[in-house]
């Protein structure tokens, strides 16, 4: 119980925007070796934006998923980690829309990045239609990304066994 709490609390105090950035750095201490069975039972994760944020917001919860992946790869395990946002989570996408065609811009290529990497995007429908937001307007989404509900669909997901992660 303590090990995906102490997991999460870590994740949540990793802000990195740019996560190229990261070799260039030295702490000043070596990176943890952990045991290759340190992470299993977490391999499961689903990601539940509901939030309202900027491009600050939304990559480093994008961040925080890219880190989760980098631990478990670390220690050889596999993760099989989903993104579920509804209500003002999916400014996410429609943000990563209106600038994918920016040369500089960070939010669709993180996306992208994750998707090559097996994160799943999956858009709640009852949030489409509230908020008369349209399909084409979702940054590289797919019609099998969206889910009746969000939030019924992260908890179909916990009753799967996944592990909930709220940025």
């Amino acid at each position: 119980m303590l090990k995906p709490l102490l997991v999460a609390v870590c994740l949540s105090l990793v802000s990195v925007p740019s996560y190229a950035d990261d070799a260039k750095f030295d702490p000043g201490v070596a990176a943890p070796k952990v045991a290759k069975d340190y992470y299993k039972g977490a391999e499961q994760v689903v990601v539940h934006i509901s939030m309202d944020g900027d491009d600050k917001t939304y990559l480093t919860a994008l961040a925080n998923v890219n880190n989760y992946i980098k631990a478990l790869d670390a220690a050889e395990q596999k993760t099989d980690a989903v993104i579920v946002m509804n209500g003002d989570g999916l400014k996410l996408l429609t943000s990563a829309k209106a600038e994918e065609m920016e040369n500089d811009a960070k939010l669709p290529k993180m996306i992208t990045d994750l998707k090559e990497k097996g994160v799943k995007f999956l858009v709640c429908y009852n949030t489409l239609l509230a908020r008369k937001i349209k399909f084409a307007d979702l940054y590289d989404a797919k019609p099998e990304d969206i889910v009746p509900s969000g939030v019924a669909e992260v908890g179909r997901l916990q009753a799967q066994n996944y592990r909930l992660l709220k940025p």
